[in-house]
């Protein structure tokens, strides 16, 4: 194999594991299911698992933990519509909802979540959503995000 292809097909490998969604078989089943019980009783039900949602809610949520950690090299991904980062793993829908929440305590990081997403929960537009939670040592508080998602 030339050089000049092995550095193309390194690229290619390093560029499909920056953008390629995580292998995750369920939500993580607290936050998801607070999701799913915010549209209990609506005439949309329950919004579908996406794993692509869910990575760029683990990209959202990885830069705000990177952030709290004195390690970011950029701002965390705070913008409320990240319809950039959505794309860029393959997410051809143009509505994209960030919601966050965080807590020294778990249940007070997803009810931050609940609270911010009211109306956008409320919303049959978002069909399809995915979560992340991470827990942050340095600052103590867990950082919660639901991405949702619509054509």
């Amino acid at each position: 194999m030339s050089a000049i292809r092995a550095c193309a097909v390194a690229a290619a490998l390093a560029v499909g594991a920056v953008i390629a969604p995580p292998a995750a078989a369920d939500p993580y089943p607290p936050l998801a299911g607070a999701i799913s019980s915010a549209r209990d009783g609506s005439s949309c039900g329950a919004p579908r698992y996406d794993a692509k949602a869910e990575h760029v809610a683990e990209i959202v949520n990885r830069s705000t933990f990177d952030y709290l950690n004195h390690t970011a090299e950029n701002i965390p991904a705070d913008d409320p519509h990240p319809t950039a980062i959505a794309r860029d793993v393959g997410i051809d829908g143009t509505r994209v909802m960030s919601l966050q929440g965080a807590g020294k305590v778990e249940s007070d990081a997803i009810k931050g979540v609940v609270i911010e997403g009211y109306q956008a929960l409320a919303d049959c537009g978002y069909t399809d959503f995915g979560v992340s939670m991470l827990y942050e040592p340095v600052s103590g508080y867990h950082l919660a995000v639901v991405v949702l998602v619509g054509p």
